[in-house]
């Protein structure tokens, strides 16, 4: 038996700020820029998690704060630290950071959340320029952990995901690059400026492998990801070749983008270039930095998305069944790309019709004229973006009052139901300004689903969900730390075009196990928990 969503209306997407009227106030500091230290321009992430346990989204914002060198003679108490917004029963967020025990005063990048220790609560990965930092949740509160077996270094994004089929959660945390304080650099007119990162030593990533009590060891070496060195800016967990292995892709700053295949015995290979998404349709590395998996043309396959420096196009690599191929120019994402530097970026159904839409945030990291005062980030701000898609994988942009119009050094995007109305709501972050709350208040031609698929009592990433409408198939992947520097809520959300009627529900699991569920109810929340038999790898 299917259920059919209702007839349809005229759409238009609509995204209100509504930081205010909810309560969030925060701005990025992004410490002294008075000698344009690299680490400040690259900005930090956000996520939306249920972090006390009550059932809604709240909200956690990476904070920066003076250098690690600049903090010479500074009281801790003295240095911002991370903040986390708990949501209230009227809708609105409360600032509760310290007394959750999420006050980390590293200088932030990225985050990443799951549960690592398996007792049904959120854990968090903070990711410093520095010192990584692991906090455990439980009961409404967080516990940080030893970290020491995460070093200390630059590190980027970072995605937790079950790589070795064990059961539990295991965590790869992008390294970007070894930063000398002391050197100064200059823009092509010859003021000062943020460094390039290629005049830079490049960090090395870290795989690391969950013992099965949420503590971890560091099993790089042996894994096989040392074998290259390259500025990783974004993560992506995912089964790119279909063996029922976890595979991690990862996008570079201006190095080819590697897509670690994992093999029989646990260990990887780099398969980017074999498989087409290593270099633009040119044969050139890009600026990579936003990354993203979805289903834009509609072929029941998952395409990769990366955002991309001025004067280089944003990239569309559409999945051939084998291989994939650089087809931006023909999608239209080619020529809207070109005046921006494109960082958070995700894919979503503003419209409700069954077709991926996509938003991203625009921020500069070089000087391109301009005579901005010494430390200035006027002449880095640029403004956001929005692409409608219409399900063939072509996208036409589209402007948005509140959203594409206002100018910011935009980093992190972040996708999430605050508002249980299902839809999804929007969180941006900047460097050096607030971070904006959106309220999805678009028009809806039809309905939708959101679904959780859940296995061992967790959300699975990796897993991919497929919502049948008659002959007509929508695929949603599940990555969480998607996009830069993020974590956004962990499902898959389904426009549902009306009159389509629901048919059907399956589940990939990461391991290539799949399962069919009852065709849900359109317009719900439903939980996809695993019941297939599993045995672990390991």
């Amino acid at each position: 038996m299917g259920w059919a969503v209702g007839a349809a209306a005229q759409t238009e997407p609509r995204l209100v700020e509504v930081t205010k009227t909810l309560g969030v106030a925060f701005v990025h500091d992004p410490g002294d820029l008075s000698r344009f230290p690299l680490p400040a321009i690259m900005g930090s992430g956000a996520a939306l998690f249920d972090a006390d346990g009550d059932g809604d989204l709240d909200i956690y914002l990476i904070q920066g704060g003076p250098l690690p060198e600049d903090r010479g003679g500074i009281l801790p108490a003295e240095v911002p630290g991370n903040r986390l917004f708990l949501q209230q029963p009227n809708g609105t967020f409360r600032d509760d950071a310290g007394a959750r025990g999420l006050f980390d005063r590293g200088y932030g990048a990225g985050v990443a959340v799951g549960d690592v220790n398996g007792d049904g609560g959120a854990d968090v990965f903070v990711t410093n320029y520095g010192q990584d930092a692991l906090y455990f949740g439980g009961g409404g509160s967080f516990l940080r952990m030893d970290s020491a077996v995460f070093g200390e270094r630059w590190s980027s994004s970072a995605a937790f995901c079950d790589y070795d089929g064990d059961t539990d959660l295991d965590l790869y945390v992008g390294g970007y690059l070894v930063n000398d304080p002391d050197r100064d650099c200059v823009s092509a007119s010859g003021e000062p400026d943020f460094c390039s990162p290629q005049s830079l030593p490049y960090e090395r990533d870290g795989l690391f492998r969950n013992r099965g009590d949420g503590t971890f060891e560091d099993v790089s070496a042996e894994a096989g990801i040392l074998s290259e060195r390259r500025p990783a800016l974004g993560v992506l967990c995912h089964d790119f070749t279909g063996d029922g292995r976890l595979d991690f892709y990862v996008a570079n700053d201006g190095e080819p983008n590697l897509l670690w295949e994992q093999g029989e015995d646990g260990t990887f290979s780099d398969a980017a270039l074999f498989l087409g998404v290593a270099l633009n349709a040119q044969g050139r590395p890009e600026a990579s930095m936003g990354v993203l998996l979805g289903d834009v043309d509609g072929d029941a396959d998952l395409d990769l998305f990366m955002t991309h420096l001025r004067a280089q196009t944003n990239t569309l690599y559409r999945n051939q069944g084998g291989g994939y191929l650089d087809d931006t120019p023909a999608l239209g994402l080619a020529l809207p790309s070109l005046p921006w530097t494109g960082f958070g970026t995700r894919f979503l159904d503003l419209e409700m019709d069954g077709d991926l839409d996509l938003l991203l945030v625009n921020g500069a990291v070089a000087r391109e004229g301009g005579t901005a005062a010494a430390g200035g980030l006027d002449v880095y701000a640029e403004p956001a973006q929005a692409f409608l898609g219409d399900g063939s994988g072509r996208f036409e942009a589209v402007a948005i009052e509140g959203f594409t119009g206002a100018p910011a050094v935009g980093r992190g995007l972040v996708t999430g139901d605050w508002d249980r109305d299902g839809d999804l709501d929007v969180l941006v972050t900047a460097v050096g300004g607030p971070a904006r709350l959106f309220e999805n208040r678009s028009s809806r031609e039809g309905g939708f689903l959101i679904v959780e698929p859940r296995e061992f009592s967790r959300a699975s990433p990796g897993a991919v969900v497929t919502l049948e409408l008659g002959d007509r198939s929508l695929v949603r992947a599940l990555n969480p730390e998607a996009g830069y520097l993020t974590s956004s809520e962990p499902v898959a959300h389904f426009g549902i075009p009306a009159g389509a009627e629901i048919t059907g529900l399956r589940v990939r699991w990461p391991d290539g196990t799949e399962e069919r569920f009852e065709a849900p109810f359109p317009d719900s929340r439903v939980v996809a928990s695993r019941t297939a038999t599993r045995t672990p790898r390991r």
